[in-house]
């Protein structure tokens, strides 16, 4: 799990909304452009809430709200803009970085998640801090419910929230015999010194898209894998297989964080005792 790089301001996002707009039919349009300043205000709003990390510091605008059909139109209607901006967002990733929803770090992003719901600030619908590339799970799972009861966000931003570089996500792996099998279980423990606000955000995000089930549904397909990947590496001619498993965990906390579960799982993986037996039964 690691942050998004957020697309260089430049030209600006303003900009790409306009050239966006201007693609529009005419009667979408002449609304959008009657509506200039406000959309233009709004997104001073947004800069300033990025600037202050204070997402919910944003209310909901009646006039926006207004205009919910045209300004959803802007991403609901494909047009060659829009489509440069989504290319825009995948290109300022680290390569191999979206190999992986950043929300779930399961599947390939296929999609785009409107953290602030368009249904509620359509005019931020082309906002390029707004625009999630992540699975169609997640998004579907998130929906419009990015704030709980008391207000507090429940889901990570992934362009502005670091992620601390602390390892709160664990993993137990346990041997069945009887079956010639190793499995995973995992679980979030929360580092000593981590803030409570940002332990609560976490917890929330890990609980509200259920990605302790998601892991544990795929970790035992997954540590057979890796085993089968080390097993085949020893019959290769490879040395010090748990050398080489460390090193292959190592390179996916460079790319996709310390809490990526399938870098927590190589990690724990080749550290077990029994690691080398694992290898030789496959």
């Amino acid at each position: 799990m690691k942050s998004l790089t957020a697309l260089p301001d430049d030209p600006t996002y303003l900009d790409r909304y306009i050239s966006i707009r201007d693609k529009k039919h005419k009667a979408t349009r002449e609304p959008l452009v009657a509506a200039h300043t406000l959309v233009e205000t709004r997104y001073n709003v947004y800069a300033q809430a990025i600037g202050q990390r204070n997402l919910v510091g944003i209310k909901k605008n009646a006039k926006a709200i207004g205009l919910r059909a045209p300004l959803r139109a802007c991403y609901n209607v494909a047009t060659q803009p829009l489509k440069e901006l989504k290319q825009a967002i995948i290109k300022a990733q680290p390569k191999r970085l979206l190999k992986y929803c950043p929300m779930c770090g399961t599947t390939l992003p296929g999609t785009f998640d409107h953290y602030m719901p368009a249904v509620d600030f359509p005019e931020f619908a082309v906002h390029p801090l707004n625009l999630v590339p992540c699975c169609a799970k997640c998004n579907s799972t998130k929906d419009d419910d990015w704030l709980c009861a008391a207000g507090k966000r429940q889901f990570l931003h992934a362009y502005t929230d670091q992620i601390p570089d602390l390892q709160f996500l664990a993993v137990t792996l346990h041997e069945n015999r009887a079956r010639d099998a190793v499995g995973a279980a995992f679980s979030l423990q929360r580092p000593a010194g981590l803030a409570n606000e940002q332990w609560d955000l976490i917890d929330s995000h890990f609980r509200r898209l259920k990605l302790i089930d998601r892991y544990d549904e795929r970790g035992n397909d997954e540590v057979a894998e890796i085993l089968s990947d080390c097993r085949t590496f020893l019959d290769a001619g490879g040395q010090k297989v748990r050398d080489f498993l460390s090193k292959r965990a190592e390179d996916r906390i460079t790319v996709y964080g310390r809490n990526h579960w399938i870098a927590v799982l190589m990690g724990a993986m080749c550290q077990h005792a029994n690691f080398e037996d694992w290898v030789r039964a496959q």
